[in-house]
């Protein structure tokens, strides 16, 4: 069968588009078939061509650095033939193309295959690339095996290229007018795959040995745990071992990962010991390919810049220091994760020591509550004061607070300390020095640093130690429980529960909001519902981004809400929720990709 003059070809693609059945046998191969059903559930056009854009693509990355000689050399071998080089990445993404011919880049330029394109099968149908990716192996789509009717007048044949440790890296594809197609684009196309490969094992091979011989440095150097991080393994020396559980050992290489295409940094994060500072050291220095990252005991108590994870206190002013507190969530605070036991323990220690503490995280992850209830756990008989720095009286109300305290048992709870001007800050410090035995000064820090030269930032570093709250984002195994007892006090009359699609949407969502995010979210909920569990399509729109990071325009907002929506109605059904929104499903597709809305519905 030659696809490209076949007119039983077209006769069977013309009635797979009617009713979804294929009767010619022998003349369409199976796996274009299979790959026409998936283009028919994705629900792509077959009349329209409109592929999503992505400006923010690793267009510089390993793949493209290693590929690039190798398409270089193959560019200048078919100079002057109507052929083009495409290489996407994993997810069907152009990241590069060649082509020499005038003409053929003019028609290419016109079906969107050109760097920043998505060619996945649930954009372009069946072809090249997306095909290829969807089976994990080499394919060749010729003329009308293309699902998309403007890609019929192409060839295409795609090759899987794979990193060394197996891992798929991306597509190679060599394209040409249907009518010019042969054999030798198979060939051409596995080859090149199979030269990129090499190079990707040589620079893998020599990143990797790099890596190495950073780890081993910094193993004679560092007396603790010392990890190292690459493309394909994660390797710890003997402390990290010994003084590491795999759950620590994981969490570290995770924040590893974020540092392995930067530069050196610092971050602060809670193990099960305690806090620890990692020290990231991405090798090799000019193009790294992975990180040496050292464990460091924490031996500041106060950070107030750069990290937002961890807890820790110093040992109590007193001659006697007490008995390490359980590490359990607070009495009357949800939450299992280790960071949230450890940081309720943190803080009991703080309250029975009377150490002044000085309390760092997001807005609304729930300091002042985590405050307030280590003081009823601990300090149940002692007065609770309660001072806002953003308050236009709060100097006055701090300047005050040594003398009408006198010497009975206290809690003092500044919020918002960064807030506090020359005056507020200089009250604050006759607190911390005057105060007596029994008071204990809580100081709550919102957001991630307080700006050196202020007269707070030196004041906060007079108090006895620090601890931060980690965001939920950081602890999703806290959102079951949360929500758990925020319904429970949001709706006290009723016995009201999240549906498994509900509970699923609430812990995949980022929850920039934090704790009061979360309470929102559930009172809007609750609203929607006034009776009943809660269902999917009771919970607000945001719930269901988890992709997008950037702030939405009022106008977006409203789009995205419309786009959930219809999600919900069509039980995530998406050419039924295009069909309700009036737009086509390529446009619906586009408009999932920005808002970050995955499986809403389903």
């Amino acid at each position: 069968m030659d696809a490209r003059t076949d007119p039983g070809l077209d006769r069977a693609r013309e009635r797979f588009l009617g009713d979804g059945t294929v009767d010619e046998r022998g003349v369409v191969r199976p796996e274009i078939v299979q790959s026409w059903e998936r283009s028919r559930r994705a629900g792509v056009d077959a009349d329209h061509l409109a592929l999503p854009y992505d400006p923010d693509l690793d267009f510089e990355g390993s793949l493209v650095h290693c590929a690039s000689p190798v398409l270089d050399d193959l560019t200048e071998r078919l100079s002057g033939m109507a052929v083009a080089v495409v290489l996407s990445d994993a997810e069907g993404n152009v990241l590069d193309r060649r082509v020499g011919e005038g003409e053929l880049r003019r028609r290419l330029d016109a079906i969107s295959l050109a760097p920043g394109f998505s060619y996945a099968e649930e954009f372009a149908g069946t072809n090249g690339v997306g095909t290829a990716l969807e089976g994990s192996a080499h394919a060749m789509v010729i003329g009308a095996e293309h699902f998309t009717d403007r890609l019929r007048a192409f060839a295409c044949a795609g090759a899987p290229v794979y990193r060394p440790g197996g891992s798929l890296a991306g597509i190679l594809d060599v394209t040409c007018l249907a009518a010019e197609a042969n054999d030798l684009m198979r060939f051409l196309a596995r080859q090149t795959a199979k030269d990129i490969e090499e190079v990707l094992r040589e620079r893998g091979s020599a990143g990797a040995r790099a890596v190495m011989a950073a780890f081993r440095t910094a193993c004679v150097r560092a007396r603790g745990p010392v990890l190292a991080l690459a493309e394909d393994f994660v390797i710890a020396n003997r402390s990290a071992h010994e003084t590491l559980d795999a759950q620590d050992r994981d969490l570290v290489a995770r924040h590893a990962a974020d540092h392995r295409r930067g530069g050196p940094g610092e971050e602060r994060v809670l193990l099960a010991e305690g806090p620890v500072r990692l020290l990231f050291t991405p090798s090799p220095a000019h193009r790294p390919s992975g990180v040496v990252v050292e464990v460091l005991r924490s031996t500041s108590t106060l950070r107030l810049a750069g990290g937002t994870g961890g807890a820790g206190v110093v040992p109590p002013r007193g001659p006697a220091a007490h008995p390490a507190p359980p590490a359990r969530p607070l009495v009357g605070l949800a939450g299992t994760s280790r960071s949230w036991r450890s940081t309720s323990a943190a803080l009991r220690a703080a309250a029975a020591g009377v150490n002044s503490t000085v309390v760092l995280g997001e807005t609304g992850v729930g300091k002042a509550a985590a405050v307030r209830a280590a003081h009823r756990e601990v300090r149940p008989a002692a007065r609770l004061v309660v001072v806002d720095g953003e308050a236009p009286t709060a100097a006055e109300e701090l300047a005050t607070l040594p003398v009408e305290l006198g010497t009975d048992p206290a809690t003092v709870v500044v919020r918002r300390v960064e807030a506090l001007d020359e005056q507020g800050a200089a009250a604050l410090a006759q607190v911390i020095d005057t105060a007596a035995a029994e008071v204990w000064v809580a100081a709550l820090v919102t957001g991630e640093e307080v700006g050196e030269g202020r007269r707070v930032h030196d004041v906060l570093g007079r108090f006895d130690g620090s601890l931060s709250i980690e965001p939920l984002r950081r602890r999703p195994e806290d959102v079951a429980p949360l929500v758990e007892a925020l319904l429970a006090r949001l709706a006290p009359g009723r016995r009201v529960r999240c549906s498994s699609e509900a509970m699923a949407l609430l812990g995949g969502a980022r929850w920039p909001g934090n704790v009061a995010q979360v309470e929102d979210v559930l009172r809007r909920a609750l609203v929607a519902r006034p009776a009943g569990d809660i269902e999917a399509g009771d919970l607000p729109a945001e719930v269901a981004v988890h992709g997008t990071r950037r702030r939405l325009t009022p106008l977006e907002t409203a789009e995205r809400d419309l786009i959930v929506g219809a999600l919900i109605e069509a039980r995530g059904n998406r050419v039924k929720a295009a069909s309700a929104l009036g737009m086509g499903r390529a446009t619906l597709y586009r408009r999932l990709r920005a808002f970050g809305l995955t499986d809403v519905g389903r």
